[in-house]
C-alpha cells in the first residue's frame, strides 16, 4: 500500500453502493479521504479512527449500505514477523484482561509462503501474557490482510470487540 489508511470500511457490492458509501461517510465524518477501493472494501483515512466508529454507530442511516466499519491503529507488510511485533506493541496499551486473535486473510512467513491461519495465530500470540478467551475476550487483536495482490498489506486493529461496527450483527440482520 502507497498510503497509510485507518478505516477499513465494507459495502453491499454495486458501483452506486459505493457512491452512497463513500457520500454517507463523508457527510457524517466530514474530513475523510479514500485512499484505495477494490470489490466492495474501501481503505480511508481518517484522523480519529476510534472515534469515526462511535459517530457511525449513532449517525448511519437505517439503508446504508455500509456493512463493517474496522479502525486501523497499524498498517504493516503481511510478514508474519511484522505483524507480531506491531500486535505485541498495540497489547501493551490495550486494556487488561483477556485477548483473542481473528485473522481475515493470510500471512505469509520469512520465505513469503503463505500460512495457515492457525499457525499465524500461534506464533502472533507467542510470549503473551494474557489469558486467552476466544468466545468473549476483553481485547480482539483483529488483522484483517487487504489490498489487491501485488499491493498487500496487513491492517491491525487492538481493542475491545465493540470498536469494530458490523451493522448486520448490531441491528439484529446477522
Amino acid at each position: 500500500m502507497e498510503r497509510r489508511f485507518t478505516l477499513i470500511v465494507t459495502h453491499v457490492p454495486g458501483y452506486f453502493e459505493r457512491r452512497e458509501a463513500v457520500s454517507e461517510l463523508r457527510s457524517i465524518l466530514g474530513v475523510v479521504e479514500v485512499v484505495s477501493r477494490y470489490n466492495n472494501v474501501l481503505l480511508l483515512w481518517h484522523p480519529r479512527p476510534l472515534e469515526a466508529v462511535n459517530i457511525l454507530r449513532r449517525s448511519l442511516p437505517k439503508s446504508t449500505p455500509i456493512l463493517r466499519v474496522i479502525p486501523v491503529l497499524d498498517v504493516r507488510r503481511p510478514l508474519v514477523t511484522e505483524v507480531r511485533e506491531a500486535v505485541h506493541k498495540l497489547l501493551t496499551r490495550a486494556p487488561r484482561g483477556s485477548f483473542a486473535i481473528r485473522i481475515d486473510g493470510y500471512l505469509v512467513d520469512e520465505d513469503g509462503r503463505l500460512m495457515h491461519r492457525l499457525d499465524a495465530v500461534k506464533f502472533i500470540a507467542e510470549g503473551v501474557e494474557r489469558p486467552v478467551n476466544l468466545e468473549s475476550p476483553d481485547v480482539l487483536v483483529y488483522i484483517k490482510v487487504v489490498g489487491r495482490p501485488a499491493h498487500k498489506a496487513a491492517a491491525i486493529y487492538v481493542g475491545p470487540r465493540e470498536g469494530i461496527l458490523s451493522i448486520p450483527r448490531e441491528r439484529g440482520h446477522g
